[in-house]
């Protein structure tokens, strides 16, 4: 049966008996259904997607209700109303933003940016949704970790929608739910891991709650792009455990770098004295060497020289040559020596030298081993001990 008026007398009827009022920029009177009032607080309190609502204006000729459609709250608060030439069939969606239409409460297709042309009164845009990268705070809650301690940890979830069909017809309200399962993920993956672990495997942590959300919401059409931990809250006790125990931790680095500087100084120290040591050994070796070449040296120039001259004289000259020097010395370095007793008969003692000479002159010649006199005890005399 058709209404009166065609109708205008049932639809003044049903805003008169409904609440409605201006909305947020009090441009539009809103009649709720009776479906709407029992349905949509929620959808209302979250600021998301909602089902259509009836959209009447206020002029001077009283109240007109217009086609219902569907409004879109972003995230800086802006919501999409009906445009006037959306009654006549033409739409106009604004670059990353997808519009869900149904004809006849069916879905009908997916229209993205750009103009589209739908059927007046039987085609509506039932869901609107920004295809843009969305942030969400994920707020503050209690975790345990692995070894029972008790953490509030917060974050930041990064999504986006890519699949607005299966966001409208999906789930109800597929942002709470991903804020949700984000929770849920966050706290299961901390049981799994030490204090220290949370500390050291933050972007591991970050990886696996991604991955978990990407998982459960592949039928949302919602996609999780990155998930970040932003503050990690301990209790005090544990947190000045921690500081006790990083203090400790640097004085044991000091205490250990400290050691081990001393000991690369004494192994240094160590190492030049046995460079020194060998420098100078082999100094000593080569001034010995030196020596003992110059003397061979001069032995053999004085062996030629003695067997053109009169080798008697000549060795008796050079022993009273050095018996004359060394007793010129003879109480220099040691506080006791043994000297002749007969310090005035330097021709005896020039007498046994040339005896020895002699001796050995025959034993180069082949006459037997060299016959060594040696003086009697007799001869010889302690020296008094030098102050």
């Amino acid at each position: 049966m058709m209404a009166p008026n065609g109708g205008g007398a049932w639809r003044r009827a049903l805003l008169r008996s409904y609440p409605w009022g201006r909305d947020n920029q009090g441009k539009l009177s809103v009649a709720r259904s009776f479906y709407t009032q029992r349905t949509l607080p929620a959808m209302h309190a979250s600021g998301k997607c909602v089902r259509s609502v009836a959209i009447a204006t206020t002029h001077a000729r009283g109240l007109h209700h217009q086609h219902r459609c569907t409004y879109y709250t972003s995230s800086d608060g802006k919501k999409y109303n009906k445009k006037i030439w959306n009654s006549l069939g033409i739409v106009i969606i604004p670059q990353q933003t997808a519009y869900i239409i149904e004809r006849l409460g069916k879905y009908k297709k997916t229209l993205l940016a750009g103009i589209h042309f739908i059927i007046p009164f039987i085609d509506k845009i039932a869901y609107v949704f920004s295809l843009k990268e969305e942030t969400i705070t994920i707020p503050n809650q209690t975790a345990i970790t692995k070894d029972n301690v008790t953490l509030n940890i917060d974050g930041v979830l990064y999504i986006k929608c890519d699949n607005p069909y299966n966001s409208s017809y999906g789930i109800e309200d597929a942002v709470f739910a991903v804020t949700q399962l984000a929770q849920v993920t966050m706290r299961s993956e901390l049981g799994k891991l030490t204090l220290d672990a949370t500390f050291l495997e933050r972007d591991n942590l970050n990886e696996k709650i991604v991955t978990a959300i990407n998982e459960s919401a592949k039928n949302w059409g919602i996609k999780c792009m990155r998930y970040e931990i932003r503050d990690i809250i301990l209790p005090v006790n544990i947190k000045n455990a921690m500081e006790k125990q990083a203090e400790a931790e640097r004085k044991k680095r000091a205490e250990i770098l400290q050691s081990e500087g001393e000991r690369e100084s004494e192994i240094n120290i160590a190492i030049g004295k046995k460079k020194k040591s060998i420098l100078i050994a082999e100094g000593q070796s080569f001034a010995i060497k030196a020596k003992a070449d110059a003397t061979a040296e001069a032995i053999e120039i004085i062996s030629n020289k003695i067997k053109k001259l009169d080798s008697n004289n000549a060795i008796s000259l050079l022993i009273a040559e050095q018996y004359i020097d060394v007793f010129a010395n003879i109480c220099k370095n040691n506080n006791t020596v043994i000297i002749p007793a007969d310090l005035n008969n330097i021709s005896s003692l020039i007498s046994q030298s040339l005896s020895i000479y002699n001796n050995i002159q025959n034993a180069k010649r082949g006459n037997g081993p060299p016959q060594i006199e040696s003086l009697p005890n007799d001869d010889l005399v302690h020296c008094e001990e030098k102050d």
